[in-house]
C-alpha cells in the first residue's frame, strides 16, 4: 500500500474523530440543544477541516442516534425521547450490575476507599451545586468498576449508552433530590461490596440505575405537562 494513501486516511480519521468527540460533548452538556440544526460547512470553518470528515463524524452520530440526518434536507440534534430512555437505562442496570459481577473478586480496600472518595466529591459537589462536574465524577465512580471488569467490550457497549443517560439527565435533573439518591445508592452499593456480598452489590448497583430512570421520566412528564 502506497505510504502517501495511508498517511492521507490517517489523517480524515484523526479529523473525523476531533469532530465526533467535539460534537459529542456539545450535544451531551447542552450546548447544542435537542432540534437544534447543524451546519456541516461551519463545522468544518470551525476545525479548519473539509467537509468530509465532518459528514463522516455526523453519520456515526447519526447512529448513535445523537443526531437525525434528513438527506437533502437537514442534519439536527435528535430529541430526548422517553421510549428510548426506557430502553437505554435498564440496559445501563444491567451492564453495571454485570461490571460488579466480573470486578468483584479484584475489590480490595484501596479499590474500596476510592470509591468512598469518589462518593465524598459527589456529596461535596452536590453542596456546591456543581452539576456538570457532579455527572463526570459520577461516571468516574462508576468507571472503577467497570475498568475493574476488564471486558473492553462492557466497555463499549457502556459508552455508548452513557451518552444518552448523561444528555437526559443533565438536560433535565436540576434539583437535588435526584443526586442525593445516586449518593445514597453509591454508599449501598460500596457497603455491599464490603460485606463480601456480591448480589447485594448487584442488586443495589441495578436499583441506582433504575431508581434514577423512574426519576428521569417523572421530571420529563412534568415539564411535558
Amino acid at each position: 500500500m502506497p505510504i502517501p494513501q495511508e498517511q492521507i486516511a490517517v489523517e480524515r480519521l484523526s479529523a473525523k474523530e476531533r469532530v465526533l468527540q467535539t460534537l459529542s460533548r456539545w450535544i451531551v452538556d447542552g450546548t447544542l440543544e435537542p432540534g437544534e440544526r447543524i451546519y456541516d460547512e461551519e463545522l468544518s470553518k470551525y476545525f479548519h477541516i473539509s467537509r468530509t470528515p465532518v459528514r463522516e463524524a455526523l453519520q456515526v452520530l447519526s447512529e448513535k442516534r445523537l443526531v437525525e440526518v434528513l438527506p437533502g434536507r437537514e442534519t439536527r440534534v435528535a430529541p430526548i425521547d422517553p421510549q428510548e430512555l426506557e430502553q437505554i437505562y435498564p440496559m445501563l442496570a444491567h451492564l453495571h450490575g454485570f461490571a460488579v459481577k466480573l470486578a468483584f473478586p479484584k475489590i480490595t480496600p484501596q479499590v474500596l476507599a476510592s470509591l468512598e472518595e469518589k462518593n465524598l466529591l459527589l456529596a461535596q459537589m452536590l453542596k456546591d451545586h456543581k452539576q456538570v462536574d457532579f455527572k463526570q465524577m459520577d461516571r468516574q465512580f462508576h468507571q472503577i468498576l467497570v475498568s475493574l471488569a476488564s471486558n473492553c467490550y462492557l466497555e463499549k457497549y457502556l459508552d455508548d449508552l452513557q451518552l444518552h443517560a448523561d444528555r437526559a439527565e443533565l438536560q433535565y435533573f436540576k434539583w437535588e433530590g435526584t443526586q442525593a439518591q445516586s449518593i445514597e445508592g453509591h454508599r449501598r452499593i460500596i457497603a455491599a461490596l464490603r460485606k463480601g456480598d456480591c448480589s447485594e452489590a448487584v442488586r443495589a448497583m441495578e436499583e441506582n440505575w433504575l431508581i434514577t430512570c423512574r426519576l428521569l421520566l417523572e421530571r420529563i412528564s412534568q415539564q411535558d405537562i
